[in-house]
C-alpha cells in the first residue's frame, strides 16, 4: 500500500483530519449524474439500484462533459464494431469484401444510409452493415502539455533506445539457465524485459525487476526497445481495442484491450508515443481518451486501486472486487453520489464512506475484511462493489468529488 502526497495537498489533508475531530463534513452533491450510454446496468445487485436515467439515443458520446471549450479542436464521428464484420465496396452483401472490421475497433464515419454506414477504409469509401456497429462521437482536445513531433527522427529527445528481448510466444522466466530451474514469472507474447547479455546458445540473461533471470532464446527475440527519459505528459485509456505499433518497424507488437491505460510521452498528428504495461510504441489517438486531472483506476486482475492527481499516483491500495458470479463491471464511469454512514438494510451493514460509480456498484470501506488483494475476490469477493481498507477509504473519499472518473479494467 503506497500513499504519496504532493506538497500542495498537505494542507488539504490536514483540514480533513481536523474535520474528522471536530465533526464537520464535506459538502456533497445529492443529484444523480447521468450514466454514460455504454454502461450496462447491473441486472442482479447486492445494493439497491438507483433511478438513474439512461440515454436511448443511437449515438454514443465520448468526452461529452466538456469543461474547457477552448481546448476542443473539433468533433469526429466513428463507427465501432459490436462483432467482427465485413467491410464492403458497396451497400450490398453481394458487393466485394474489402476487409474485416474486428470487434471493438474503429473506422472514421462518412455517412448514414439507414441499413448501411459509409466509412473511410484505407483512405477510400467503404460500407458496413449498420446492424453490427455503433456510431460514436469523439472530441479532439488541445493538450499543450504533450510535446508535438513533426516526425520520429527527434524521438531520442524523449526516449532512450536499448536492447531488450520480446517474447514471441508464452515463455517462462527462470532463475537459472535451465528448464529445471525455478520459474519466477511467465511472459505473454509481446511482453518485454531488458537484455543483459546472450548467455549461451540457448539462453538470454535478462533483468527481471532488478533480479538476474533467464529466458529461453527460441521463444524470444532481441529488439531495439525504448525507455522514457522524461516524465509522462498524460495518461489515456482505450475506448476500443487497438494495436500497439513498433516505433522502428511499425509492425503490430500486440493488441491493447479496451479500457487499458497508456502513459503518453509525446505525440504526432495521429499517434501517441506511449507506454502500455512497460512496452513503448505508437497508438492511434482515435482509439484513446484522456482521463483528465483527477481519476481512479481499478484493476481487477491485480486487485488494486490507484487514485491519480495530475497523473501522479496519490493512493495505491489493494482491494477486493466482485466475485466471479457477481463481477465488478469493466468500463469508464463517474462518481455520481457520495455518502457517509451508508446503511444497506438487505445486509444489515453500514459503511463509513461510499462512492457510487455504477448502478448498484460502490467503492466503500469494508471493516469486516481482514485481508485485501490477491485472489480473494474469485470466491469471497463482493456482489460488485469495490471493498477498500477502512483507513484508506477515508482518504479516497476526501480526494474524490462528484464527477471523478472511475476506470475499471482487467
Amino acid at each position: 500500500m503506497i500513499i504519496r502526497m504532493p506538497r500542495r495537498l498537505v494542507p488539504i489533508l490536514m483540514s480533513s483530519v481536523l474535520c474528522t475531530f471536530f465533526g464537520c463534513s464535506k459538502d456533497q452533491e445529492k443529484d444523480y449524474l447521468e450514466l454514460r450510454p455504454t454502461d450496462e446496468p447491473r441486472k442482479s445487485s447486492s445494493i439497491p439500484e438507483e433511478n438513474i436515467p439512461l440515454k436511448e439515443d443511437n449515438v454514443i458520446y465520448i468526452n461529452e462533459d466538456i469543461q474547457d471549450k477552448e481546448k476542443v479542436i473539433e468533433l469526429h464521428k466513428y463507427v465501432i464494431a459490436n462483432t467482427n464484420v465485413k467491410i464492403r465496396s458497396d451497400k450490398s452483401t453481394k458487393s466485394d469484401k474489402l476487409g474485416i472490421l474486428f470487434e471493438e475497433q474503429l473506422l472514421p464515419f462518412i455517412n448514414d444510409y439507414g441499413d448501411w454506414v459509409e466509412v473511410s477504409y484505407d483512405g477510400k469509401s467503404a460500407f458496413i452493415s449498420k446492424e453490427y456497429v455503433k456510431i460514436i462521437e469523439s472530441y479532439d482536445y488541445q493538450n499543450s502539455s504533450i510535446p508535438k513531433l513533426d516526425n520520429l527522427n527527434s524521438i531520442s529527445e524523449f526516449l532512450d533506445k536499448k536492447d531488450k528481448i520480446r517474447a514471441n510466444t508464452t515463455v517462462n522466466v527462470r532463475s537459472d539457465a535451465s528448464i529445471k530451474s525455478e520459474k519466477i514469472h511467465q511472459l505473454k507474447k509481446g511482453d518485454e524485459l531488458p537484455l543483459l547479455c546472450i548467455y549461451n546458445d540457448e539462453w538470454y540473461q535478462v533483468d527481471y525487476n532488478g533480479q538476474i533471470a533467464y529466458v529461453y532464446r527460441e521463444y524470444a527475440d532481441i529488439i531495439q526497445s525504448y525507455s522514457a527519459i522524461n516524465e509522462p505528459k498524460d495518461i489515456v485509456f482505450m475506448i476500443s481495442k487497438t494495436p500497439l505499433y513498433d516505433l522502428d518497424t511499425y509492425e503490430i507488437i500486440k493488441n491493447i484491450p479496451k479500457n487499458e491505460i497508456a502513459i503518453v510521452y509525446a505525440q504526432t498528428d495521429d499517434y501517441y508515443i506511449a507506454s502500455v504495461n512497460g512496452t513503448i510504441g505508437l497508438i492511434e489517438k482515435i482509439h484513446t481518451q484522456s482521463l483528465g486531472d483527477k481519476y481512479i483506476v481499478i484493476d481487477i486482475s491485480s486487485q488494486n486501486l490507484k487514485l491519480y492527481i495530475d497523473d501522479i499516483v496519490i493512493i495505491d491500495t489493494p482491494i477486493v472486487t466482485g466475485k466471479d458470479s457477481t463481477p465488478t463491471y469493466c468500463g469508464i464511469f463517474d462518481v455520481y453520489k457520495m455518502e457517509e454512514n451508508v446503511y444497506w438494510k438487505e445486509f444489515d451493514v453500514t459503511v463509513r464512506y461510499g462512492l457510487a460509480f455504477n448502478r448498484g456498484e460502490w467503492i466503500h470501506d469494508a471493516k469486516w475484511r481482514k485481508k485485501f488483494g490477491g485472489s480473494i475476490y474469485h470466491k469471497d469477493g463482493s456482489h460488485g462493489c469495490v471493498n477498500i481498507p477502512p483507513e484508506i477509504m477515508e482518504l479516497i473519499y476526501y480526494y474524490s468529488e462528484i464527477g471523478t472518473p472511475v476506470l475499471v479494467k482487467k
